[in-house]
């Protein structure tokens, strides 16, 4: 029997796995989802796979048994996941000559950077680390034709013309030609998912299963289905909806309830439950009816967006048990929220908050305490405000903290490996009239952001224990518990309070270049921001793009700070403006640089895209 192996890159046990492991299954071949090491699934978190090294990852793959498959599906769901591939790939090739099929939302729309960037910098040599086939969209209409036709000698014979002709009946696939020199994409197919197909159920924990009614992510416009290696529902509207509508999953989840008589939660993962009011009241129906069959009350939990939320979805949700609703707020300002596209205001989300109230509902919320676009204001007040969700130790908040790429990190060096370092594959998109979506590239480096909120999110990181240079992960979890959260959020909160009296680093980058350039006759702020940014494009991202998220860089993350940080040096009077448009230090300023430069252990400053500055250049200078 055909031995097909599956893996995810996720945070837990994933409906997606689920799902394709019942694809396997109904094929007629066996799954290697853990079963060797105790487990009912392979997945990998991001700081599991960046801690661990890559001998150990190749031996973990002997010991689950995934050396004998002969087939290999990976889902990796997210972006960030893709950081994350060449040691898993390179991992798997050094124990098996199967085929890897990678599939997710990311690799549908970005299969052809992800084919392109093919070599990486690994275990000093350089691997390939391109995946050999990219599903795009539902697994369902691509795996029953394409696994009858892979085995694990597939890429070391040469194919005849009769195996291309097949493969290339096969929608949705980009694969290489060998010997991988040319990648060839098929076409795609808007075959349409039935029910079951988009329904897909798994037990995590004692006590709750897991289960997803929808399929709306951005393909899903073409698909009309979305992607089964992905399994998680996006907001794009009733346009882009496709959901199950029928209530076959009723009888499928009381099998389940009857197998495991200790399962009292069910968790509705889709991310947008509210995306349809019709529809939502719909399945509530379905889900009262699944609790009068179980002979049992059963807990729902749900994620809503604060848009579209309604006192009678509300009724119609506390009717059918649903006690929890995990609110996708994100960002906790108003001007952030617009920056990160999430459309919602503050008076919205607090809305949605007293209109589930009223239904006895609790909301959680979910909240980025440091997102790309961060001012020390949003930290400061998403600090305030998630410490308040925090009470009686127990948390009504999920905090997401996330990291980027550090100079100097494996990361950082794979991404500069791949000539990719400033532009990786990202999930925009843009409609091409002949090929379909196609994808954006964006600034994606860390040093784009404010360093000083990139200094107090280190300093949170330190606090929890985290030494990994890119990390996503959401608290409480299994090693924070919520009163420990309180306390960290009240140490980012008392660290923001500081940072806002002096803005330290960029104060200090600010007196640095007003001292070296141009003998300290004055800069402009244009001046200034010239020299931080290396002259960096005011557009650097296109036109049509900046009308939703405005720009990137230092340029912009600097400018937008920068008349607060002045204040703050005039106000000190270690800087004066001059002729109403030039800042100049004053004495005072010369020697609290000059302090400030000898008590600094770290012997050079990095400052934003300037370059490097050694202490031992600038002391040399200002004792002159």
């Amino acid at each position: 029997m055909k031995k097909i192996g599956i893996i995810t890159l996720t945070r837990q046990t994933s409906l997606a796995y689920a799902s394709l492991k019942r694809i396997v299954a109904e094929l007629g071949y066996e799954p290697i989802c853990g079963e060797a090491i105790g487990a009912d699934c392979i997945f990998f978190t991001l700081e599991e796979i960046s801690l661990v090294g890559y001998d150990f990852l190749a031996d973990f793959f002997n010991t689950a048994k995934l050396s004998e498959a002969d087939v290999i599906l990976i889902s990796a769901p997210y972006t960030v996941n893709l950081f994350m591939l060449p040691k898993v790939v390179h991992c798997l090739r050094r124990i098996c000559s199967a085929p890897i099929i990678l599939g997710g939302n990311e690799a549908s729309n970005n299969y052809k950077n992800l084919m392109a960037f093919r070599f990486a910098a690994f275990a000093n040599e350089m691997v390939d680390i391109a995946p050999d086939f990219i599903v795009r969209g539902a697994a369902e209409n691509v795996l029953p034709d394409l696994l009858p036709l892979l085995d694990r000698a597939t890429l070391t014979t040469n194919w005849d013309r009769d195996f291309l002709k097949q493969l290339l009946t096969i929608p949705n696939i980009v694969f290489w030609l060998p010997p991988r020199k040319a990648v060839i994409a098929t076409d795609f197919s808007a075959e349409d998912l039935s029910d079951r197909d988009i329904f897909a159920w798994v037990k995590y924990g004692a006590k709750s299963v897991a289960v997803t009614f929808q399929r709306a992510c951005i393909w899903a416009k073409k698909s009309r289905g979305g992607c089964l290696f992905c399994a998680i529902a996006s907001q794009f509207g009733d346009h882009f909806h496709c959901a199950v509508q029928g209530d076959f999953f009723v009888e499928d989840l009381v099998g389940a309830l009857n197998k495991y008589p200790g399962i009292k939660y069910v968790d509705i993962w889709d991310d947008t439950f509210n995306i349809n009011q019709e529809w939502a009241i719909k399945i509530c129906g379905y889900l009262k009816a699944l609790s009068q069959k179980a002979g049992r009350k059963i807990r729902y939990s749900c994620f809503l967006r604060p848009q579209g939320l309604t006192e009678k979805l509300v009724d119609e949700m506390a009717a059918a048990n649903i006690r929890t609703a995990f609110i996708g707020a994100d960002a906790m300002t108003d001007d952030l929220s617009r920056r990160l596209r999430r459309g919602c205001t503050i008076a919205e989300m607090n809305n949605s908050i007293a209109m589930l109230a009223k239904g006895k509902i609790q909301p959680r919320l979910s909240v980025q305490l440091f997102s790309p676009e961060s001012t020390i204001d949003d930290v400061g007040i998403t600090s305030t405000l998630a410490s308040g969700c925090i009470k009686n130790g127990e948390s009504t908040v999920h905090v997401h903290l996330y990291t980027y790429p550090l100079f100097g990190s494996d990361i950082h060096k794979l991404l500069a490996a791949r000539g990719n370092l400033k532009k990786i594959p990202s999930p925009l998109l843009k409609l091409d009239k002949h090929n379909g979506f196609q994808s954006f590239s964006i600034a994606y480096d860390y040093i784009n952001y404010d360093p000083d909120v990139e200094a107090i999110k280190q300093k949170t990181f330190n606090l929890l224990n985290i030494e990994t240079s890119f990390f996503v992960r959401t608290y409480p979890g299994d090693t924070v518990d919520a009163g420990a959260l309180k306390e960290i959020l009240s140490q980012v909160r008392s660290w923001c309070l500081d940072v806002k009296k002096s803005q330290a680093i960029k104060s200090l980058w600010y007196m640095m270049i007003l001292f070296w350039e141009n003998k300290n006759t004055g800069l402009s702020k244009t001046e200034l921001i010239d020299c931080l940014s290396e002259n960096e494009p005011d557009g650097q991202i296109p036109p049509y793009l900046r009308k939703t998220y405005g720009n990137f860089g230092y340029r912009y993350t600097l400018s937008r700070t920068f008349d607060e940080v002045m204040a703050i040096l005039i106000e000190k009077k270690w800087v004066q403006k001059i002729k109403n448009t030039k800042f100049r230090l004053t004495p005072a300023g010369t020697n609290a640089l000059k302090k400030r430069i000898m008590t600094d252990n770290t012997g050079y400053h990095h400052i934003a895209a300037y370059g490097i500055l050694t202490a031992n250049d600038l002391l040399a200078r200002l004792v002159k």
